[in-house]
């Protein structure tokens, strides 16, 4: 016995979002709030999505508070001595890195800063056995 659907899947889009439906969106919740049913929001807000796809896209992309862009050398040593204390805690990390989500923390650790700290481990170790 599982959990009801959140949506009808066959009627619902999938894939990137377009600009038309981030503004759909953003105009809605900049109206009506989210009203803590994101299940009845896309069809509130016009939008052909699950309310899940709605929720994650405000959360990690379209919130006003968010930042967005390249993060910088003292964010990389926050995430990089976090992650070194506690692990892959992302909400725990992005909540030191005001603007950040805890999504684009662990994107970002993914597919750059975890290669780079890997060069840093051998370049020192290189250093230090040569040294």
């Amino acid at each position: 016995m599982g959990r009801a659907p959140c949506c009808d899947k066959g009627s619902v889009k999938k894939g990137p979002w377009s600009p038309e439906e981030d503004r759909k969106l953003k105009d809605y919740i900049h109206t009506h709030g989210t009203g803590g049913n994101w299940i009845a929001l896309p069809t509130k807000a016009g939008l052909k999505r699950c309310g899940k796809s709605c929720r994650l896209r405000w959360l990690n992309y379209l919130r006003p508070n968010i930042k967005h862009g390249d993060f910088s050398e003292e964010e990389d040593r926050v995430i990089c001595a976090l992650f070194a204390a506690i692990g892959s805690r992302w909400s725990i990390i992005a909540a030191q890195l005001p603007g950040r989500t805890d999504n684009d923390v662990k994107n970002y650790w993914n597919t750059k800063l975890k290669k780079k700290q890997l060069h840093l481990l051998i370049a020192a170790a290189a250093q230090s056995t040569h040294g």
